[in-house]
């Protein structure tokens, strides 16, 4: 038996056809964030916090008033709902400074998981780059320097770094499904790799700062597949002669098998595909060098042009930046920062689910050309408002809504989208910039000044 078609009440109806994806967000977020399930994660993944008068929800929906620009500070988004919370403003952020990041971290998952399921219930899904295979890109983020407000922090003048993150970005749905938070801003990224979460049968796509021969052998015992650049300290050892692949749309290809040998002294044998680019890079690079263990139906020329999607998770963190308020500089400790940045990543899914509402219903092509700056500035100019005329408790009953009426009524809503103003602004071709060298700026780890500062005073 199909779920029943759910339609709004008409007190909604001037929104819907004036600020459609204002109505879409909210109903998102309001589906995703659910004060139940989040106290259930806190109680699974917090180690030492308590949770007393100022609870897990309390910083999620403050916090996620400051990512989707309904605030333009935490003060500000603590102070419009100081009456709810009942807590001091001291209280709010010694509790939002000692946030663990394993909280954080279990936030984006289970929000990351609810969004995907979302969005292929609406089929907005984009095309796989590899047909048949669900493919995630992996990269890390370094949050920028923050203001000196702490103590220990004024007597420097290096930039000072709350933290990092390892961020695995979902292609087909554009939703990011897990974040690995890190407090030290100088530790390798690398290390955080045996947290990382695999799903058999993926396809994980990512720089040569991953092309680690532990990891990718664990990827392949996990019955999983990868696409990795080349790092010239991964040790080749050839197994076989060279052979011609033809041409792509930036060079030539090469292919030539390779094998690697695991602790235990088993070998396997994986893909080294070499694209001779007809262009150097800016960094005057001739070859980008691949290692995959994608079968060999898979063709050469498909997984260059495959990798070239890396960069869909730059454009992401890019976003996250201009338009989520990801980096907020006032919050000197690194657990805020990252509990931050934590939820910018979730309301990134809530837009993505926005995007995909409009690809389902306006097509591939709308969808791809839509502006965010223009979708956030909608958001952002109507939301208050909206929210003023339809308070909290009157968006509740989406969360009684299963999967298939939610996203059957937000594709309802996006159909009500005018695309002409939330479409990007064709410009003329970028005019080349001057070589500049790269200036030596020091920077510092917060959290190691702060553990040494810690240290100085027992």
């Amino acid at each position: 038996m199909e779920d029943a078609r759910m339609s709004l009440p008409k007190a909604f109806q001037p929104f819907v056809e004036g600020a459609p994806c204002s109505v879409i967000v909210r109903l998102v977020l309001e589906y995703l964030i659910d004060d139940v399930i989040l106290r259930l994660l806190f109680k699974e993944n917090a180690d030492k916090q308590y949770e007393r008068k100022i609870t897990l929800g309390h910083l999620v929906k403050i916090l996620l008033d400051v990512a989707c620009g309904n605030h333009p500070s935490i003060n500000a988004a603590y102070l419009k709902r100081k009456d709810y919370i009942k807590a001091s403003e001291a209280a709010f952020y010694g509790k939002l400074n000692r946030t663990e990041p394993a909280i954080a971290e279990a936030i984006v998952e289970y929000v990351g998981k609810r969004t995907s399921q979302l969005i292929r219930a609406m089929k907005g899904l984009q095309k796989e780059p590899i047909p048949g295979l669900a493919t995630y890109v992996l990269d890390g983020n370094a949050l920028a320097g923050t203001e000196h407000r702490l103590k220990p922090l004024r007597k420097t003048r290096s930039a000072a770094l709350p933290g990092k993150s390892l961020a695995m970005y979902e292609y087909a749905t554009g939703v990011v499904r897990n974040a690995l938070l890190e407090e030290d801003a100088h530790r390798q990224e690398r290390a955080q790799l045996p947290d990382l979460k695999i799903r058999r049968g993926m396809h994980l796509i990512a720089d040569r700062n991953f092309c680690v021969a532990s990891f990718m052998l664990r990827l392949h015992k996990a019955k999983s597949y990868f696409t990795i650049r080349y790092h010239r300290q991964f040790p080749l050892h050839p197994a076989g002669r060279v052979y011609s692949r033809g041409r792509c749309e930036t060079g030539t290809l090469s292919e030539q098998s390779i094998q690697v040998t695991d602790d235990d002294g088993q070998v396997f044998f994986f893909r080294k595909i070499t694209l001779t680019l007809d262009v150097p890079t800016r960094d005057g690079e001739t070859e980008i060098v691949l290692i995959s263990n994608l079968s060999a139906t898979v063709s050469a020329t498909t997984i260059a042009t495959a990798y070239r999607k890396r960069w869909t998770i730059e454009q992401h963190f890019q976003r996250l930046t201009d338009w989520l308020h990801c980096e907020v500089p006032t919050l000197g400790y690194p657990r805020a920062a990252l509990f931050a940045f934590a939820m910018s990543l979730v309301a990134a899914n809530a837009l993505a689910v926005l995007i995909a509402a409009i690809r389902a219903v306006h097509g591939d092509e709308a969808a791809d050309n839509l502006s965010y700056k223009y979708l956030v500035n909608e958001v952002e100019g109507t939301y208050l408002g909206m929210m003023i005329v339809l308070p909290p408790h009157r968006w509740s009953f989406i969360r009684r809504c299963t999967v298939k009426q939610t996203a059957s009524l937000l594709l309802d809503i996006s159909r009500h989208a005018d695309l002409s103003v939330l479409t990007k602004s064709r410009r003329g071709p970028k005019k080349p910039r001057p070589k500049i060298p790269k200036p030596k700026t020091p920077h510092v780890s917060t959290y190691r000044v702060l553990k040494e500062a810690r240290e100085k005073a027992c």
